[in-house]
């Protein structure tokens, strides 16, 4: 039991509260039933600040934090004061010490419930803060890198939040720790290849190498991104294969994201006979200039005589196609390989292919 410095609200005076009732006096009833009003009347006191006086603070700023913060903490804060003046009020009377003991772990219950349930609301506010003013415009990592985000922080803090009223209320936590750090030793090495692998996501959705619908080069695979999950990343080959690469793979692989590039690059050489003239291949390297200049899909392109080869005199041509499509690439480069045709059958200049000649000499016997 507590001592005698209880307060007594002048209830002691009153001859018609002097009898006493399970060894208790009336007056001792009656003064706290009167804290307990004085609790809620407190709490309803701190409500009523928050929601009047600091909520018109609140309207004046800018953002809007403030205000959702305001709103989280409103009902808490009012179960907060009041548990917190109810358990002053069982220490300063002189109630039994089962009952003190029962009621105070209770008030330690729910005021550790209402703290962490804030601390929850708190990380959904700072993660939607986040993901309005940060990754506005990536929808897809808000999606797949917020929610892991918020479950780990979120069992962390019940995590904690369990331990410290645990230990706050005087059980063992030290042989519970124990226990749990040879149990977590276990399964952290059960799952090294699954944490391996959400870190691997995690990396790849913070990097952004690639998205979803992004034609990227890993390992020896060519295809279009389809998923990007928490263990695998899914990728559709040209082939039209599924192929599911683990995500620590893809973190610690050489990407090459194709539909990135800003356009297509692309070589060829043409050749022409052996018995063209200087003056028409110099023709022919004009007419491709003028082919590719003509184009509207072109924006650039290098031209040249290259080389002397084994049967041909051979053109090198080099130039940049204005898309990051294949499709509307091999569009174009049909195009301009008709146009090619028709200008250099038109100018009679002829192109080489393989061929052999062979010099016979007659030997006199």
């Amino acid at each position: 039991m507590t001592g005698t410095n209880q307060p007594t609200f002048g209830l002691d005076n009153i001859a018609s509260l002097q009898g006493t009732w399970m060894g208790h006096p009336l007056w001792q009833y009656v003064a706290s039933f009167i804290w307990v009003l004085l609790a809620f009347v407190l709490a309803y006191l701190v409500d009523w600040v928050m929601t009047h006086v600091l909520r018109r603070l609140t309207a004046k700023t800018e953002t809007d934090l403030d205000d959702k913060l305001l709103e989280i903490l409103h009902k808490p804060v009012k179960l907060v004061v009041a548990v917190i003046i109810l358990s002053m009020g069982i220490h300063v009377f002189a109630w039994p010490d089962w009952m003190e003991k029962i009621i105070s772990t209770l008030f330690v219950i729910i005021l550790a419930a209402t703290v962490v349930y804030v601390a929850m609301r708190i990380v959904d506010l700072l993660l939607g803060f986040v993901e309005s003013r940060f990754l506005r415009g990536d929808a897809q990592l808000a999606t797949m890198m917020l929610p892991v985000v918020g479950k780990t922080i979120k069992v962390f803090v019940v995590i904690i939040g369990v331990l410290t009223t645990a230990q706050y209320l005087g059980l063992p936590i030290t042989s519970v720790l124990a226990g749990l750090g040879v149990g977590g030793v276990a399964v952290a090495l059960a799952a090294q290849n699954t944490l391996a692998n959400v870190f691997g996501s995690i990396t790849i959705l913070t990097d952004r190498p690639f998205r979803v619908g992004d034609r990227i080069e890993i390992e020896k695979y060519d295809g279009v991104v389809e998923q990007i999950g928490l263990r695998s990343t899914r990728i559709r080959t040209l082939e039209g294969h599924l192929v599911v690469i683990p995500n620590k793979i893809v973190a610690d692989s050489a990407i090459r994201n194709i539909s990135l590039r800003p356009n297509i690059r692309e070589t060829f050489v043409l050749s022409l006979t052996y018995n063209t003239p200087a003056e028409r291949i110099q023709e022919a390297v004009n007419l491709l200039k003028e082919i590719f200049a003509a184009h509207p899909m072109t924006h650039d392109v290098i031209v040249f005589w290259k080389t002397y080869a084994a049967a041909s005199l051979d053109i090198f041509v080099i130039y940049w196609c204005k898309t990051q499509d294949y499709r509307e690439f091999t569009r174009a480069m049909e195009e301009i390989n008709l146009e090619i045709k028709r200008r250099f059958d038109a100018a009679r200049l002829e192109f080489a292919f393989p061929t052999q000649t062979i010099y016979l000499r007659q030997e006199n016997t």
